[in-house]
């Protein structure tokens, strides 16, 4: 089951950045799930001048 959930996590995280890039480039914030898939902090994303 441990490489089942590994797959998975990857796929997770794969998805989750590729969510995050297509905010970015229109210009929004990224939704708070894959902020915090990504592990990068809501507020610390926002600080971040777009």
């Amino acid at each position: 089951m441990t490489v089942l959930r590994s797959i998975r996590s990857v796929f997770s995280t794969l998805r989750a950045a590729v969510h995050a890039a297509s905010a970015v480039e229109m210009h929004r914030v990224p939704a708070t799930r894959d902020l915090n898939t990504l592990g990068i902090d809501k507020d610390a994303f926002r600080a971040i001048h777009l």
